[in-house]
């Protein structure tokens, strides 16, 4: 016992000690995904600065300082020279290095003993040298030859490697110290990679040099940004002011292909580690940028849109061209002034729209990561996304609608539609799938409906055809837009009940199996006679075309009646008043009611009880002529009293006949709409509807079908 006891105690411990070590890096740990800011790429340990002074570069030989007034001129006469051999110039122009071990001047030869001459053939006698004379000297003054005038070529590009390295290491010290210069260095690292990366010959785009140079301008990068989020360097999120010592330095902004203005990137997150448990896959497309997750906030006028809407974006930095720089650059700044320089842009691109961008004269893949919006949502918990079905005894929040975006015309919407005790956060494996399939992704959009098992789902698909109906004539108030009559609702478990009350026409069969009498003559509040008449009278609506049923209950589950079942209903049973309110409406009726309505207000787990009469007019109802079926079920499972389940619902229960197509897969209740299988089938389904529709194609993205 006290073994375990021990045992128990470290493991608490190191617990706590993760937990701790989470909070110290930045990182947000939720129970349903872990998110952490940009690492810092570990400095070249050769390329560590060896001065202090920005200026200094380090190299293997020592270096001397010449003056721009001692440097020597080099006569053309002079022998052995040539300009390449000249060393540099200075970053900051104010002189030329010279290496002392680089010998420039003339050689000076050893002395050389003189030969007696070899003998000439037949007894023949050499003659004696006849000595040019020299010329005569005009009078008057003289002057020297022309003195060369060479052109110093720029710093070679293995200078600007050492030149980003040394910046980088010093960026990387800074900002472990929180200090401000951080983003200065971490610019100046860009900029000396960016130059080495231009000038690098095509050849070299897989040595190591090349990557290394790569490795910094990125990392740079991610914590610039990261640091500017951090430190509110963004200025209306039209540029970013860099401090440095007499000013600032500036990166405008530029935007291109986002459904969002500049002043609504309110929260800028840069990709950097993350995991959850709910994603089957990593998808991302390496290449030239930093993947962020922008955050926009929503407005007092948003409709439809969750409180924090996420979405993808990637940065590229790009510096001025280096004559720009030198021209814009302040020779002598004046301590009393702040100046600032325009040194670069930095692009945001949308990675769902763009797949290359120009870098050195030619097309290269835009980097994107679709898979960290995803994981973004699951490690910061917001309203729509995470609050559970159930509120208990509390007053419970409204059912709602939203989208992931705004509507984009000709993209097709998905209605994602949960289950019992559940949340749409359970949809983000299948919407990680469905983004990193362009073809699906460039056709579809994600919608998704969250509502409380308070009430009944009856009263939960009233709320979604009326919010539908909302979101259409938002999106489209002059109803042009065919792909907003053609969309696909995914339902799973109790969510697939709902999604075929959408498209089905109630008529007098749902009333006749909770009443013995017509409901003009039930005697009622104004009140409760809308939602009983919401409730049970709807009509099919023309939206939808396509509906799935994932792990649906059709004829009921016998674990709404079981102990589980049961203790959930009483938890999750009306508030207070409209129990009074129900006991009203009865003792005024006592003949009007089935037991079903007539014993208490019933919860959606009342609903799903294979002996209600509400659930048997529901699997009586007919969908509308031209709206498609399909069931994906669960099995893997089996008992006694129901045979092959999913563990919740019976095979024989989530059959449905009539249906397009039935899939069986292997897997739990909780995990189906998870599950591989599952996925695959409903990409499907997604891709046969929309290559049925002629004009929903990949090249028409955010474009109208023309008549």
């Amino acid at each position: 016992m006290l073994q375990i006891m021990r045992i128990n105690a470290v493991s608490g411990v190191a617990w706590i000690a993760a937990i701790f070590c989470a909070l110290q890096v930045g990182c947000v740990t939720h129970a349903r995904g872990r998110w952490c800011p940009p690492n810092m790429a570990a400095p070249d340990p050769s390329a560590a600065p060896r001065s202090g002074c920005f200026g200094v570069m380090p190299c293997a030989a020592t270096l001397e300082l010449i003056e721009p007034g001692n440097a020597v001129p080099i006569p053309t006469s002079q022998p052995g020279v040539e300009p390449a051999d000249l060393p540099p110039r200075l970053p900051s122009g104010e002189g030329f290095w010279r290496n002392p071990n680089l010998n420039v001047g003339p050689q000076r030869l050893p002395a050389v003993e003189p030969q007696p001459p070899s003998p000439l053939p037949g007894g023949q006698q050499w003659a004696e040298p006849i000595m040019p004379q020299p010329r005569p000297i005009p009078a008057g003054p003289t002057r020297s030859g022309p003195v060369a005038e060479i052109e110093i070529p720029d710093p070679p590009k293995e200078d600007q490697l050492l030149l980003a390295e040394s910046y980088y290491a010093m960026a990387v010290d800074a900002d472990k110290r929180v200090e401000e210069r951080a983003m200065s260095l971490y610019l100046d690292a860009i900029i000396g990679a960016w130059d080495y990366l231009e000038s690098a010959p095509a050849e070299d785009d897989i040595s190591m040099k090349t990557g290394r140079a790569w490795v910094i301008y990125h990392s740079s990068l991610a914590r610039l940004i990261h640091i500017a989020a951090a430190t509110k360097r963004f200025e209306r999120n039209i540029r970013i002011k860099i401090p440095e010592t007499y000013g600032f330095r500036v990166l405008e902004i530029e935007y291109a292909g986002f459904a969002w203005r500049a002043d609504e990137f309110d929260e800028w997150n840069v990709v950097g580690e993350y995991h959850s448990k709910y994603l089957l896959h990593h998808y991302k497309r390496n290449g030239l940028g930093v993947p962020l997750v922008i955050v926009r906030n929503r407005r007092p006028d948003d409709q439809f849109l969750p409180v924090r809407t996420p979405f993808n974006a990637t940065a590229v930095l790009r510096p001025l061209d280096v004559e720009v720089r030198d021209d814009c650059a302040d020779p002598a700044p004046n301590p009393e002034t702040h100046v600032e320089r325009l040194v670069g842009t930095l692009q945001l691109f949308n990675p769902d729209e763009f797949d290359d961008v120009d870098f050195r004269d030619c097309q290269t893949k835009l980097a994107a990561d679709w898979t960290a919006l995803f994981a973004y949502m699951l490690s910061h918990p917001q309203p729509e996304l995470q609050r559970a079905s159930h509120h208990g005894l509390a007053e419970p929040e409204p059912a709602g609608l939203f989208m992931l975006e705004p509507h984009q015309p000709g993209r097709i919407p998905i209605v994602f539609v949960h289950g019992l005790l559940s949340a749409p956060y359970t949809w983000a494996a299948m919407a990680n799938e469905l983004y990193a399939f362009p073809e699906l992704h460039k056709r579809y959009e994600i919608w998704a409906f969250q509502y409380p098992t308070d009430e009944p789902f009856l009263e939960s698909a009233a709320v979604l055809r009326r919010q539908l109906d909302g979101a259409v004539h938002c999106s489209d108030p002059k109803g042009t837009d065919p792909a907003l009559d053609n969309m696909v609702v995914v339902g799973h478990s109790m969510g697939g009940l709902i999604a075929k009350l959408l498209a089905a026409d109630s008529g007098n069969t749902l009333w006749q199996h909770a009443a013995f009498v017509p409901i003009e003559e039930v005697v009622a509040p104004k009140d409760i006679r809308i939602r009983l008449q919401q409730s049970f009278f709807f009509s099919a609506m023309p939206y939808v075309k396509e509906v799935v049923y994932i792990a649906t209950p059709h004829e009921g589950s016998s674990w709404a009646r079981r102990c589980l079942g049961q203790a959930t209903s009483m938890v999750i049973e009306g508030i207070e008043h409209r129990e009074t309110k129900h006991r009203e409406v009865v003792n005024a009726n006592p003949a009007a009611f089935r037991e079903e309505l007539r014993r208490r207000p019933p919860t959606s787990i009342d609903l799903l009880e294979p002996d209600s009469m509400i659930l048997k007019g529901i699997y009586q109802l007919d969908v509308a002529p031209g709206v498609s079926e399909h069931s994906i079920i669960g099995r893997g499972w089996w008992s006694i009293h129901d045979g092959a389940s999913d563990g919740v619902v019976p095979v024989k229960s989530a059959r449905l006949p009539g249906v397009e197509s039935e899939v069986m897969v292997t897997a739990t209740h909780t995990h189906l709409n998870k599950h591989p299988g599952a996925i695959c089938e409903v990409m499907r389904i997604l891709k046969e509807h929309a290559d049925q529709l002629p004009w929903v194609q990949p090249h028409l993205v955010g474009q109208c079908a023309q008549d």
